[in-house]
């Protein structure tokens, strides 16, 4: 046996038995974080996941990147009484479907959606509450349905273009055929490993809340596919962005927006700061401490 057929053979055994590795660790995974509420079929073909909660006036709740819908109900439990909480996993998250294929990173797509959602769910006109990227997904809702839309509180909201575009292991997952195999080899194994300094510099420059990530179900993001869902919104994300933000002053709707004071994540000069100036109903409230989790460091004040 030649050397480079040697080779070949033991990197195909050591492939064989990551791949096995992997997929026991999706089953896992999908065992410890199973489904919350209940899927409802929005269009042929797609289901969103989605948790209710209570009765009341509406209010929808939108996770933002790398997340799920255990995320916001998880900091806000307890201070939401007296109102029909509605959480969604966003297409493509969780346990939801992405959609059509090739446009569910569209912020208008993902709005498309969950409108047809609250159709489903016959909601009337909701107050809308996303956490980061879910504000931008909510902030689209409002331009696109706004007969489903009367207010946003917006949580350290991703709203506007930044510079600079975005990282290289976005641009590699959101990659025809590159992408999948490399979401499939290492983020379900190597993911979790790598996930508290994320977690950290979420909640910088306030301390780490022990136990965040097995709280709401942050190694559900590293599934293959959910982790490339995740790389394409944000490597189209600024393009996204730059379309929609014209259109904001027309959103002649109650809006909070909620910055966290030294958020690492989103640029409160990019993201808050533009948005205050082009709603014309905004009001603004800095959490102290509160980095891109004021949610988690002040629930009261968000609620």
């Amino acid at each position: 046996m030649s050397g480079l057929a040697g080779w070949l053979i033991g990197f195909a055994a050591v492939l064989a038995v990551w791949a096995g590795a992997v997929l026991l660790q999706l089953r896992a995974i999908a065992r410890r974080y199973p489904p919350l509420g209940r899927k409802v079929i929005v269009e042929p073909g797609t289901g969103l996941q989605v948790l209710e909660e209570g009765d009341g006036p509406p209010v929808l709740l939108i996770h933002g990147a790398a997340s799920n819908l255990r995320e916001l109900p998880s900091a806000l439990k307890g201070h939401l009484d007296g109102l029909r909480m509605i959480a969604v996993d966003r297409p493509g998250f969780g346990w939801s479907d992405r959609g059509a294929a090739g446009k569910g990173w569209q912020l208008g797509e993902q709005a498309r959606l969950i409108g047809l959602l609250l159709d489903r769910l016959g909601t009337g006109p909701v107050v809308v509450a996303g956490h980061s990227w879910g504000s931008a997904v909510g902030l689209r809702l409002a331009l696109d349905r706004p007969d489903l839309v009367k207010g946003l509180v917006l949580i350290a909201p991703a709203s506007h273009p930044w510079p600079g575009g975005t990282a290289l292991v976005n641009r590699l997952g959101a990659m025809p055929v590159i992408g999948p195999l490399l979401a499939f080899l290492l983020p379900p194994l190597l993911g979790p490993v790598l996930a508290p300094p994320g977690i950290a510099r979420a909640f910088a420059p306030g301390p780490t809340l022990d136990g965040y990530g097995e709280m709401i179900g942050t190694p559900l993001h590293f599934r293959p596919a959910s982790f490339v869902h995740n790389c394409e919104d944000m490597a189209f994300g600024n393009a996204e962005l730059a379309a929609q933000c014209p259109h904001y002053p027309g959103l002649a709707l109650p809006a909070a927006i909620i910055s966290g004071a030294g958020d690492l994540i989103v640029s409160n000069q990019i993201h808050a700061k533009q948005l205050a100036r082009d709603l014309p109903q905004a009001s603004s409230l800095r959490v102290e401490n509160g980095g891109h989790m004021p949610h988690w460091v002040d629930p009261a004040a968000v609620s």
